[in-house]
């Protein structure tokens, strides 16, 4: 960039180069007052481009690549402003992908912890269901070994009762009185009698008392079949509800199990966004930093050519200076002018309006030509200008004024234009004080604080202007560098 300011410069050092051992003139800008149009002794154009022409063809190259850089600028300023939202907004979908990925990884603990727990509970189940079919399995075994005590009983009982069956049968077959006293006097003593009769006694009582073990033995053996029947329904109650519970967990399980697996299908996609928009982000941020660099880049390069566009100024207006000194040199020998003698034309209760731009272009022109001045002296140049607008010598506005041909020198040279497109431009305005403007809104319709004067220019370069003055009785002002008077003279 330096090498390319280094360019830029050139033309500039070229001028200077042009004007070498010319002399600046101090104050403000000479107001041309040869009265060349009214002669007809005004100055051709010159055949050649003067160093001044340069000067203001660099100032309007170097306006139009501000404007374009400013441009430019304004433009990297939108687009960064469009990457930060950009960026935050990444930022903002990125801090929810990481609280759904927080999320997600509590749940997901949460219902591994679960399926931990209903795996437990399975197995737990499984454990009881085994114990319960370990107690049906020695119940069956003992109903089947009651089974087999029942069936052997009850062979013996049917065997007892068959022979009991035919003892009975064989006693009430012959059970009549004479038979049993037959049975007895057969007896060859007394004991053998009472024996038999013992005998026969014992046998009813023995077969009474088996009949009623058969029946205690076969109904305890019922009961016990029945308890031990009664047991095994129970127990595969039991097992039979453990093995639903434990289906039941099983199916919780399953559905934990597919939980868990959309839930880490979740995260997984989540993390895959996460690694997405920090990707994107990433790319905002570096986005953004060149995006800074460019913006300082233009900012740079701006306040450097504001700086050179600045120097342009001043260059032109010392040449300005310049030109306005050779222009007085040149009036210095010229005798010619229309307004000789007589009534200025003023009318003095005239009131004048003006428009905004009309009172900037007064205060610009008070500016250009008094700038440098005291307030006094800005306000004589600005009562001289309204002399003119109340004149009927001169046109009646003070842009007709103003811009009347060959009258003042900053239209002629172009600074009155450069200083009115300094104001316009938002980055440099401010050119013209506060003092010039407001001794423009001053003079509008103030009391002239130079008489009825339609006349100044700077007096030192021609001293022979106040004798001629003094000679021909014309009232005259000096203010500052500046002589102020009411009807031309030659000089």
């Amino acid at each position: 960039m330096k090498k390319k300011w280094r360019r830029r410069l050139m033309p500039l050092a070229l001028c200077c180069a042009l004007l070498a051992g010319s002399v600046l003139h101090a104050g403000a800008t000479e107001m041309d007052t040869t009265g060349a149009e009214a002669t007809g002794q005004g100055s051709t154009a010159e055949s050649t481009r003067s160093p001044l022409d340069e000067v203001n063809d660099e100032i309007d190259r170097v306006d139009d690549e501000i404007n374009e850089l400013e441009q430019n600028l304004n433009e990297a300023k939108e687009n960064h402003s469009s990457l930060e939202q950009n960026k935050s907004e990444v930022e903002s979908y990125l801090d929810n992908l990481n609280s759904q990925y927080a999320s997600l990884a509590d749940q997901i603990t949460q219902v591994q912890a679960d399926i931990e727990a209903k795996e437990a509970q399975i197995t737990e189940s499984e454990k009881a269901i085994a114990d319960k079919e370990a107690e049906i399995t020695e119940i069956e075994a003992s109903i089947e070994n009651t089974r087999s005590e029942i069936e052997k009983t009850q062979t013996d009982l049917d065997e007892q009762y068959e022979a009991m069956k035919l003892r009975i049968q064989f006693m009430y077959e012959n059970s009549s009185s004479v038979q049993l006293f037959e049975l007895l006097l057969s007896s060859d003593s007394l004991v053998s009698l009472l024996n038999r009769a013992e005998y026969i006694e014992e046998m009813v009582r023995y077969d009474d008392q088996l009949l009623q073990e058969y029946k205690e033995t076969k109904q305890a053996l019922d009961e016990q079949e029945a308890k031990l029947e009664e047991e095994e329904a129970r127990l595969n109650e039991e097992r039979e509800s453990l093995q639903q519970d434990r289906d039941d967990l099983q199916q919780e399980k399953d559905e934990l199990d597919k939980l868990n697996e959309t839930l880490e299908d979740r995260q997984s996609r989540v993390a895959a966004q996460q690694n997405s928009s920090a990707a994107e982000l990433q790319r905002y941020v570096d986005e953004l930093v060149s995006s800074s660099d460019t913006i300082n880049s233009y900012e740079e390069e701006i306040a450097a050519k504001q700086q050179y566009y600045e120097e342009l100024l001043a260059e032109k207006e010392r040449q300005e200076e310049e030109e306005a000194k050779r222009q007085a040199e040149e009036e210095a020998n010229n005798t010619g002018g229309n307004i000789t003698e007589g009534d200025s034309g003023i009318d003095n209760g005239m009131d004048v309006t003006a428009t905004d731009d009309e009172m900037l272009l007064l205060a610009a022109i008070i500016y250009c030509e008094a700038g440098g001045e005291s307030y006094e002296g800005q306000l004589a140049v600005g009562y001289v200008i309204m002399n003119r607008v109340r004149s009927n010598q001169f046109p009646n506005t003070i842009t007709g004024v103003v811009y009347q041909p060959n009258q003042f020198s900053p239209v002629k040279s172009g600074r009155l234009a450069t200083i009115l497109a300094m104001e316009a431009d938002p980055d440099v305005q401010g050119k013209i004080t506060d003092s010039c403007r407001r001794a423009a809104a001053e003079v509008i319709n103030g009391t002239s604080n130079v008489g009825e004067s339609l006349f100044f220019r700077t007096y030192k370069p021609v001293p022979q202007l106040l004798e001629n003055l003094e000679a021909n009785g014309i009232p005259y002002y000096i203010i500052g560098n500046h002589v102020f008077y009411h009807r031309w003279v030659a000089y």
